[in-house]
């Protein structure tokens, strides 16, 4: 191969690399992701924080189970006073504003979450659209035990 022709080469490459690590849609990630956002969405996860306040520091707990039917289903375990407390509710999901947004719907009732970070494993949502001292929701994938 002639001289030139690398040099193409190598310009089509570090072109390529470049488009990639600077076309993320989230703030926080990833950059690039071979699985579709809504494959990534579909599963059932545990939310750790919400903001500053850990959830298992005092056992609560809040799973989200968003199907790719776009169905949801939320189950809480939340304890005052010693005493816990279970809800559970079900709804939709859908994406919203070019799939950077996540939208709940209870109940005819829609709540819009900014997605701050989407991976296989991990999900941020801001409440707070407007960027005005919104809480993070720090969500987990559930691990499940096949035993």
């Amino acid at each position: 191969m002639s001289i030139f022709i690398k040099f193409i080469f190598f310009n089509i490459i570090v072109a390529t690399v470049l488009s990639i690590n600077c076309c993320g849609k989230y703030e926080y990630g990833p950059q690039f992701s071979l699985r579709s956002k809504k494959s990534r969405v579909a599963a059932s996860w545990d939310i750790n924080s919400i903001g500053s306040q850990i959830l298992s520091n005092n056992g609560d707990s809040i799973n989200w189970k968003l199907e790719r039917s776009s169905n949801l289903t939320i189950s809480e375990k939340l304890f005052n006073n010693g005493n816990p407390q279970t809800n559970s509710y079900s709804g939709s999901w859908e994406f919203a504003s070019l799939k950077k947004q996540l939208a709940i719907i209870i109940d005819g009732n829609t709540t819009l979450y900014e997605i701050k970070r989407l991976t296989e494993n991990e999900m941020w949502l801001d409440d707070d659209v407007s960027y005005l001292d919104g809480n993070i929701y720090k969500l987990k994938k559930k691990k499940f035990n096949w035993y």
